[in-house]
């Protein structure tokens, strides 16, 4: 035998730092034995919604009867419910909210329907319908199990069908209770009827008066234990709630909201009340539907700011027609009449739609700052880098800025560095894994802007990431800046020290190494003096250590020079100072070295570039000829706009996962000093080095 299938989904969990679940759907096979039971399942649920609806219309006409057809209206709640809830059983069978939905409408509609049918046998046309006082009697022995189920049990088990936790059961058990003992405890009790006020309780059992009024009381007490449960499962569910069971929730409170205005009319218009509480019972269990079965297909930010917008806008009316009315009544101390009422009336609509804007516009910033006004943001922003005076308030003030403005709860900037990601500046607590929205300047990524919702387990939409996508590429212009002047200030503070640990190196090695040699030669030459005419012999030998110490001292300033400029280049240029130190290395040896450059030559090179690129050439071949294993060479020097160092070998690369060592990092260094780069590409084949420094023109 073959079950039913069904069409079920599938998550498989992101990694950290993306929110969100791919979602796929597969068939499942559904076993015979569960499928027979769904198919009943179904059948109830259809059957729920014939009883339904078919209870309804029979009340529609006995209300018609009866001359008070407005009384039914509002009697369509009970349908939409059977309506939502055969949906349930029929797409999410697991959910026990479709129990609770049906069960709800029959009693919903027994408690309607069978008030009409009393009323008409027992009161309009007494006698012409059979069983009127049992049918009293059974639709007040439905209001409890309406109350409980919708009050009581429903927002216990929304969206999931399911309490919280095991702990969270006794509450749903509470509006188990109420609905029993409730029923019980008012269907057998001495008291009238609520269907037809004039008829007393059919079935009263008057000897046991106490006991019903005991579970009356009992009922009243597990009633508002289960309404606690509620709110408070409402409560702790909305703070847990992540992604889309936050977007259900939203769903079902948007429905709920909008119950206290048609119970606020109940006592100004009774027809008006009756009105709204049909239009609401009939919305509120389709907004549970789409929460439970299609949420996703809606976006439901945009039905909540524009109810409240209208909520707001309506009452305001109201108001404003009440206080016209209200002030005309004062004026001729009477009672005004028709005219004035038409006066108000039109004053109120005129009214409407540019209170309805403004009231608008309030509750979106309210909900999500200047969203709608990316202009705004943009000016704000602006305004606040051109009032910045200190660079290192800039970028604080950046992410305080677009947090304000957009209500979000956490913005944060982090630098791009070959290390990883470097803080910059922060706004708030991040409270989920934030979104990323790049920063680039001149097509280089400069940093990111980390982003999380307004709240927890909201995510952004799509109008939020534009103008955000929009804020990171403005912000980065003001990164660069920042870490440009950051680097400025750096690169300040190192010359200053590398200018002042050079003059201590140099006072050093003039006062240990080259001052006492030279201090040796005056005594020699002195002692010598003394003796040239008593001892000829001492006095040549005093004279050749005096000519030893003499040639030290002279390789001691060689040394001395040559740190601050290699002599090669003054005395041949870098171009021909770079073939002499790569001739070393054809000294018979397996590595053979070329040098490549223009014919014309590379022309008046800055002091500062001639050394870097000297340093970088001859750094670079070291490396190659100690662990390349390689067996040639190119050395290439060319000048386009920056002068170009390229070093190109066959050996066998960087070993993976190699850290810079000594040499590549003075390289990088002395590269980074003048405002250039340098590459580094590495593989089985050999290793290639490309340094571009910048040249500036002498004007």
């Amino acid at each position: 035998m073959t079950g039913l299938r069904r069409w079920t989904r599938s998550g498989r969990s992101r990694p950290s730092g993306q929110p969100g679940r791919d979602t796929t759907w597969v068939v499942e096979q559904v076993a015979p034995a569960v499928a027979a039971g769904r198919a009943w399942q179904r059948a109830l649920a259809v059957a729920a919604l014939v009883l339904a609806a078919g209870l309804w219309v029979l009340g529609l006409i006995l209300a018609g009867l009866n001359g008070n057809i407005q009384s039914a209206v509002p009697g369509i709640g009970p349908v939409a419910l059977a309506v939502v809830g055969a949906l349930i059983l029929w797409q999410r069978p697991e959910n026990r909210l479709g129990w609770v939905f049906v069960s709800a409408a029959v009693a919903g509609t027994v408690l309607g329907a069978g008030g009409q049918y009393a009323s008409r046998a027992l009161v309009h046309a007494p006698g012409s319908l059979p069983g009127g006082g049992f049918v009293a009697w059974l639709a007040d022995f439905m209001a409890h199990p309406v109350i409980g189920l919708l009050a009581g049990m429903l927002p216990q088990l929304f969206p999931t069908g399911r309490p919280l936790s095991s702990r969270w059961r006794w509450p749903v058990w509470a509006a188990v209770g109420f609905m029993v003992l409730g029923s019980v405890g008012n269907g057998f009790a001495p008291q009238q009827l609520e269907s037809v006020p004039s008829q007393a309780n059919p079935y009263a059992i008057g000897s046991a008066r106490g006991l019903f009024a005991a579970l009356i009381v009992a009922s009243a007490i597990c009633g508002l234990i289960a309404l606690a449960g509620s709110a408070a499962s409402l409560v702790v569910r909305w703070r847990r709630a992540r992604g889309e069971e936050r977007q259900q929730l939203k769903w079902f409170l948007a429905g709920v909201v909008l119950l206290p205005i048609p119970i606020a009319l109940h006592g100004v218009s009774r027809t008006a009340s009756d009105a709204g509480v049909a239009v609401l019972f009939a919305v509120i269990p389709a907004t549970m539907g789409v929460a439970i079965l299609r949420y996703r297909l809606y976006e439901l930010d945009l039905v909540v700011r524009r109810a409240i917008a209208y909520l707001l806008a309506s009452t305001l009316v109201a108001g404003g027609y009440l206080a016209i009315v209200a002030t005309a009544e004062i004026a001729v101390s009477g009672t005004v009449g028709l005219g004035v009422h038409v006066l108000a009336a039109v004053g109120a609509a005129a009214g409407f739609q540019p209170l309805r804007s403004r009231v608008q516009r309030g509750v979106d910033r309210l909900f999500y700052g200047d969203r709608s006004r990316p202009y705004d943001v943009l000016a704000r922003l602006g305004r606040h880098l051109e009032a910045v005076l200190l660079p290192e308030a800039v970028l604080p003030g950046v992410v305080e800025a677009v947090a304000d403005a957009l209500r979000l709860s956490y913005v944060a900037i982090e630098f791009a560095d070959s290390a990883g990601w470097i803080p910059a500046a922060e706004h708030g607590r991040a409270h989920d894994d934030p979104d990323s929205f790049p920063m680039t300047y001149q097509g280089e990524l400069v940093g990111r802007m980390l982003v999380c919702s307004r709240g927890r387990g909201e995510t952004l939409s799509d109008a939020d990431r534009r103008l955000l996508a929009d804020l990171a590429r403005q912000a980065g212009v003001a990164a660069h800046a920042v870490r440009s002047a950051a680097a400025l200030a750096r690169s300040r503070a190192e010359l200053v020290t590398a200018r002042e640990e050079e003059r201590r190196r140099l006072r050093r090695d003039l006062h240990d190494g080259l001052g006492p040699t030279l201090a040796g030669v005056t005594l020699g030459l002195h002692a010598a003096a003394t003796r040239v005419g008593t001892d000829p012999g001492e006095v040549i030998r005093l004279l050749a250590g005096l000519e030893t110490q003499v040639e030290q001292a002279v390789a001691e300033i060689r040394r001395l020079v040559y740190g601050l400029r290699p002599p090669a280049l003054d005395e041949f240029g870098l171009i021909r100072a770079v073939k002499l130190h790569a001739a070393q290395f054809d000294g018979g040896g397996d590595l053979t070295v070329s040098v490549d450059s223009p014919a014309e030559g590379l022309g008046q090179l800055p002091a500062a570039v001639e050394v870097a690129a000297y340093r970088i050439a001859t750094e670079a071949l070291t490396n190659v000829a100690r662990h390349s294993c390689a067996t040639s060479a190119r050395v290439r020097l060319c000048r386009n706009q920056a002068l170009e160092v390229e070093v190109v070998d066959d050996g066998r690369g960087l070993p993976e996962g190699h850290r810079a060592g000594v040499g590549l990092t003075a390289m990088r260094e002395r590269a980074a000093e003048l405002g250039g780069t340098l590459r580094i590409h590495s593989g089985p084949e050999g290793t290639r080095i490309l340094a571009c420094l910048p040249v500036v023109e002498a004007s």
